[in-house]
């Protein structure tokens, strides 16, 4: 006859022991961000790298869920579904940042930088003042980015600025930078998101814009274009950004986890963009891409001038005149 006491007992031990041996796994916290820069370019395949080294320091924990090649729609569409949930975060252009903090619009100014090295040390002196200016709107800096050294691309010589006014120049719908550059240079650009610009190269609706080099070829807009400016006119920066509120989802020791190693591969990145772009330039080059000549002096004076009434008409609206007085002077 069975002993009750006995098989109860029993019971109980084994119950205990696989409480003991069988702990539940730990929850998954996932992280969605979204970009424009497409399946398999070298922004991709970092981010790819950085997901990976991330979910195995954190044995599987935080996972970076990323939506590529603007599958999430453009920049704008992206802000909008980060403070709805939709999304935890983005990597974006200056065009997207400074929908979620202008102040990081302050680096992005025409004229402002045209050289990496004074851009690194202005970004270093300021990186605390400038994280804090997105943590203030609610979002953390996981690292900077960029697209690179920005030149005017198009299917028709440009020899002078006058020679813009007649050309079908695109602008960036929700890029507050480079519409009021065009129009103090006494241009009317042509307003399109990200998605139409292909599309309206295709056409003629358009017959010139302004990308990276590595930008442009990525996007596969160089197909289209015939010339490229012989100098650049300002670097395009970036950055990903994610919602204080995803970040406060993750463990303290998970949080540290992500902010170093997305700052080790964004510094990595920066690299590659900087190495890629210049190669993109020489290979569009060999491919037939004619340079344009360098604007001439009374042009050059012309293009400062404009930049810095842009500059100084953006404060302090977009960034405060104090943060301006800042970058000018680590620059």
């Amino acid at each position: 006859m069975i002993n009750m006491k006995k098989l109860l007992g029993a019971v109980l031990v084994v119950g205990f022991s696989l409480c003991l041996f069988e702990q539940p796994a730990e929850a998954v916290v996932e992280i969605k961000i979204a970009t424009v820069a497409p399946q398999g370019s070298i922004w991709m395949r970092i981010f790819n790298k950085m997901k990976a080294k991330i979910l195995k320091k954190t044995n599987g924990e935080v996972k970076l869920r990323y939506y590529p090649g603007q599958v999430q729609g453009d920049e704008r569409d992206v802000v909008r579904k980060m403070r709805t949930g939709q999304l935890d975060g983005g990597a974006f252009t200056a065009v997207g940042l400074a929908q979620l903090n202008s102040k990081a619009l302050v680096l992005q100014m025409p004229g402002m930088f045209r050289e990496y090295d004074k851009l690194d040390k202005a970004r270093v002196a300021l990186n605390a003042v400038m994280e804090k200016t997105f943590l203030d709107k609610g979002y953390v800096l996981l690292g900077w980015g960029e697209i690179g050294k920005l030149y005017i691309f198009s299917k028709h010589k440009i020899k002078k600025l006058s020679d813009l006014k007649k050309r079908k120049v695109w602008v960036w719908t929700d890029d507050p930078i480079s519409k009021a550059m065009m129009r103090k240079l006494g241009v009317s650009p042509r307003l399109l998101g990200l998605p139409g610009v292909l599309p309206a190269l295709n056409t003629g609706m358009i017959d010139t814009v302004t990308n990276s080099p590595l930008g442009c070829t990525a996007l596969q807009w160089h197909s289209k274009l015939k010339y490229v400016a012989g100098e650049s006119t300002a670097i395009g920066i970036g950055a990903t950004v994610i919602t204080k509120k995803a970040y406060d989802k993750l463990k303290p020791e998970h949080q540290k986890i992500l902010l170093k190693y997305s700052r080790k591969y964004h510094q990595a990145l920066l690299k590659r963009i900087r190495r890629d772009n210049t190669r993109a330039l020489a290979t569009l080059k060999s491919m037939g891409m004619k340079v344009m000549p360098k604007f001439d002096a009374a042009d050059r004076k012309k293009f400062e001038n404009a930049a810095r009434k842009v500059t100084e008409s953006f404060a302090p609206r977009y960034y405060p005149k104090a943060l301006l007085k800042q970058v000018l002077k680590h620059r």
